[in-house]
């Protein structure tokens, strides 16, 4: 058994952990400053100096009861209260998504870039100051403790995880919704745009060290602390921008800037004169009922010359009729919407109803 395989579940599964908590805090509409003390205090209780300098010994692997007993603690070193059931489940999901991410990983590059797209996620989480101090030196020990290891080390750690999660198979309904789970819990492993292809180059790299062999060699993911992983494996699933690339959401914001850039120019020409001014806009929309037509027309009808000026004048000081039905919406919607606010929001927070359904 590898002796380096421990930090790989321990910082992946925490990582997955992150992302269902943040989610559902969100999706249950929590209070931010309540969000951003749990996913602070979490953040900083996993990654405790403590806890990680027997994970990063060179030992033995930890199995996963006891990995799970030591995230346990971690999940509720904050203000949350998670029963039997909700742990079961996040437990399930935390499993799966790294079984999945490890499984479909293409090398031992990739292996270390999916801990470190974990850890860029924690960093973009966390505003404490000394839970981004945590973040910083988590990176700095992930990339000393695996760049130092050759690629055929860094690629056994990864199949005695995998060996390690074999008895767990669950299904996961956002894995379904992608494709990337099959009924039976097995995973469909489609081909991404990262691929170190390491079974056609183990002969050549076996025996390198990770740090001495250059990004470029193997698909050019960065290890630096703010470099481009290229690898979607160990980002957030649950964000709707999964899966949309750098290149693709920088042209979305260019055209974005401009459509706006347009817009405004348009305004401006307006504005000076140098246009014709004959804008019209797309459509009007009147939360207001609609008027009696009928009821205006016959008034109108009714005005004769000499009352002409007292008849519109008390045209101009009728008020507008409300659509009743329309009015009663909004008063239900309203009430939705502040609903959490009289009811007021506990210390303790039930996550029970996790982000998937655990089929």
């Amino acid at each position: 058994m590898t002796l380096h395989s421990t930090p790989i579940l321990y910082l992946n599964m925490g990582g997955e952990m992150l992302y269902v908590l943040r989610q559902r805090l969100k999706a249950q509409k929590i209070d931010v400053d309540k969000t951003i003390q749990v996913l602070d205090d979490v953040t900083t209780a996993l990654l405790n100096p403590k806890i990680l300098s027997p994970i990063f010994e060179e030992s033995p692997m930890i199995g996963v009861s006891q990995l799970r007993a030591t995230l346990e603690s971690v999940a509720l070193s904050s203000i949350m209260k998670l029963d039997k059931s909700s742990m079961d489940k996040l437990f399930d999901l935390m499993i799966m998504m790294v079984k999945y991410q490890l499984k479909a990983a293409t090398g031992p590059r990739e292996v270390i870039l999916i801990i470190l797209n974990h850890i860029d996620a924690m960093r973009d989480m966390v505003s404490d100051v000394s839970a981004q101090k945590c973040v910083s030196m988590v990176h700095q020990m992930i990339v000393n403790f695996y760049g130092c290891l050759t690629f055929d080390e860094v690629w056994n750690a990864r199949q005695s995880c995998l060996k390690e999660l074999e008895p767990y198979n669950v299904r996961v309904s956002i894995l379904l919704r992608r494709g990337l789970q099959n009924d039976d819990a097995s995973f469909n492993v489609t081909p991404q745009k990262y691929d170190e292809k390491y079974g056609e180059h183990r002969n050549t790299l076996a025996t390198m060290r990770i740090k001495d062999v250059s990004p470029e060699t193997c698909c050019g993911g960065s290890l630096d602390t703010f470099g481009d992983r290229k690898t979607l494996l160990g980002k957030n699933i649950y964000l709707p921008t999964y899966g949309i690339t750098e290149s693709a959401r920088r042209d979305s914001q260019q055209l974005l800037r401009d459509c706006g850039a347009k817009a405004e120019l348009g305004m401006l020409a307006v504005q000076l004169g140098t246009e014709e001014t004959n804008y019209e806009r797309p459509f009007t929309l009147n939360l207001l009922s609609n008027m009696d037509e009928e009821n205006v027309n016959n008034a109108n009808r009714e005005i004769d010359t000499e009352g002409n000026n007292a008849k519109r004048s008390n045209a101009g000081n009728e008020k507008p009729k409300l659509n009743e039905d329309y009015k009663a919406k909004l008063d239900t919607v309203y009430a939705d919407f502040f609903e959490d606010e009289h009811e007021g929001l506990k210390r303790s927070m039930d996550l029970l109803d996790l982000l998937d359904e655990i089929e």
